[in-house]
């Protein structure tokens, strides 16, 4: 069990932790060698993995050896690339930033080839960007399991933002001793940090696209046994062109690709979708703008639940009366923290900051999420806090004296903090009088989320780090044109968003389709993160098949059902977050 840091991020729920197990140690990554092409071995269950090498510095016009290598794995296609129903190869990522593609495939991978597979049939593949799971080297700023769980526990006594002038000299001190620590060059001689920004995987996932047309190829070239079986071409092969769906994180990294290599894309599916200047910009004002409809969701939804819900009571009249007791429970625990242990045998508190990460968290699944976290709550309003302290993701102090597994990803949030605060405007100059106006600003914005959704860019309040290669617009697209053109997308982008999304807000969709002409935004009626992890939809999947083979778009304002909700049984294959 990992130690979880409830403060400074975004990869888990506004809950980033400096150690996050999300283990995927069946696999001994170091046994693949790392080469310039892809070379794929078998690997996990039916899926296959390779290492494929990128230059650490993509501006450097100087040769050098200094190279990331990044940890590649794909669901293979149905058919062969020689079949005629051969769609290609789709690249996902999942978001984060900071979390892992390859932990992405092997947990949802066959739900997206199931759900792009129709008349064409896909490979589904994805990497762990530099820095991330098992790419190397890795943006892990510890060197041994005992400093990073002294780390996380002294983190502890960081967790309560009040946002006053005072709370927040000692908050940035301790960021700034983090960044500190984080901007140490390692064993190479230089820090990952500084080639994490997202313009670098852009640049990455060129490369990436030509290893797999190139590989594609080859295969195809082995398959013909005599050279009078080679097709007659009039013209050369067109360049590689991506195809990709990405979520949260994941759009931005899309948006930038297509804005800096528009000619390259083929099909861009981008689901939660950020605004990238307001990324760069660190500022996520506008993130919070459906939170709290979301948070009444759950309350909304758990009335309606009745006996279903553990939250509600016969006596109710609305569910008025559920956020009412859920309210009294968060100031209290505001005016006072209450004292609990931990299932890993050591005290610690329970504060109001900690129950509203674990609303947030619930609020992107919520047909998984809510059912739980009403028991908790419920099991805190009669005074025991078993529950939530379990939420809180505490192991035993003594994990710190274990060596990690080789598979162990234990930086997600030191890889997201290297991600955000390379892309944005660097942010250390700003005095604890500006930090506490920023709270403030996002705590009108979402009274509950607010300042949990304001450490994010807090965290880049003392990250020493600065990229080498940094993208910061424009970020739009030409008309495409389904001749291939040469710098032109061979489709509109598609766009996917939940009806009422806590992080991504159905508007942010529709701000990025207008710089992208000919682009259609799909509005799933689910509430969640994203219209992938919100809910199932087999009307969602349909257009995105559609998409994918043809690159035919929705009608203007088209909207998707559902096929499961909060509280009810659902039995159909759905996805999970990669965390």
């Amino acid at each position: 069990m990992g130690t979880f840091i409830r403060v400074l991020g975004w990869a888990t729920l506004v809950s980033i932790a400096i150690s996050v197990n999300t283990d995927t140690s069946d696999f001994d990554w170091n046994a693949v060698e790392p080469s310039w092409h892809l070379h794929y071995s078998p690997c996990y269950d039916g899926f296959q993995c390779a290492r494929l090498l990128m230059p650490l510095d993509w501006l450097d016009a100087k040769p050098s050896n200094e190279t990331v290598a990044l940890s590649v794995i794909k669901l293979p296609a149905a058919v062969d690339c020689g079949d005629a129903s051969f769609g290609g190869t789709v690249i996902t990522n999942p978001g984060g930033p900071g979390s892992s593609g390859v932990r992405h495939v092997l947990k949802n991978g066959r739900y997206m080839q199931t759900m792009m597979d129709g008349e064409k049939h896909f490979e589904i593949m994805s990497f762990d960007p530099r820095g991330v799971a098992h790419s190397k080297p890795a943006a892990d700023c510890y060197a041994s399991e005992p400093a990073r769980t002294a780390a996380a526990w002294q983190s502890r006594g960081f967790t309560n933002f009040d946002a006053s002038a005072d709370n927040l000299k000692y908050q940035k001190a301790f960021a700034t001793a983090r960044g500190l620590q984080c901007a140490k060059p390692g064993p190479h001689g230089y820090a990952i940090q500084e080639y994490m920004a997202t313009a670098s995987v852009a640049r990455d996932m060129v490369r990436i696209i030509d290893e797999i047309e190139s590989l594609h190829q080859k295969t195809l070239a082995q398959k013909l046994q005599h050279e009078a079986q080679r097709p007659i071409t009039s013209k050369p092969a067109n360049v590689a062109r991506l195809q990709y769906y990405g979520t949260s994180y994941g759009t931005f990294l899309g948006n930038t690709f297509m804005s800096m290599f528009p000619g390259r894309v083929k099909r861009m599916v981008l689901d939660g979708v950020i605004v990238p200047e307001d990324w760069v910009a660190a500022d996520w004002y506008n993130s919070l703008l459906d939170s709290e409809k979301a948070l009444e969701y759950f309350y909304r939804s758990c009335f309606e639940a009745t006996a279903k819900c553990p939250l509600t009571k016969s006596s109710d009249q609305s569910w008025h009366s559920i956020r009412d007791r859920v309210r009294t429970l968060l100031g209290e625990l505001d005016a006072s923290p209450r004292p609990a242990l931990t299932q890993g045998g050591t005290e610690t508190i329970i504060t109001a900051g900690m129950v509203r990460s674990s609303l947030f968290k619930a609020l992107y699944q919520p047909i998984d999420k809510f059912e739980p976290l009403a028991e908790s709550l419920a099991s805190a309003l009669q005074g025991n806090y078993t529950l939530l302290v379990q939420n809180t993701g505490l192991g035993h102090p003594a994990d710190g004296c274990t060596p990690k597994k080789p598979g162990e990803y234990n930086w997600l949030g030191l890889s997201s903090s290297a991600i955000v605060c390379g892309d944005a405007q660097d942010v250390t100059n700003h005095d604890e009088h500006y930090w506490q106006g920023y709270f403030e600003k996002l705590r009108d914005r979402s009274p509950e989320f607010g300042h949990n959704v304001a450490k994010i860019p807090f965290t880049c309040s003392g990250w020493k780090s600065r990229p080498k290669y940094r993208f910061t617009g424009p970020f739009s697209s030409p008309e495409s044109d389904p001749s291939d053109k040469r710098e032109r997308p061979s489709a509109p982008a598609l766009l996917l968003s939940s009806w009422i999304d806590p992080m991504t807000p159905l508007q942010n969709a529709h701000r990025v389709s207008k710089r992208h002409p000919g682009s259609r935004v799909l509005s799933q009626r689910s509430v969640g993160h994203c219209a992938l992890y919100s809910a199932p939809s087999k009307c969602t999947n349909r257009v995105v098949r559609t998409y994918m083979a043809t690159g035919a778009l929705p009608d203007e304002g088209a909207q998707c059902e559902p096929d499961c909700v909060p509280w009810e049984q659902c039995d159909d294959e759905r996805t999970s977050l990669p965390r």
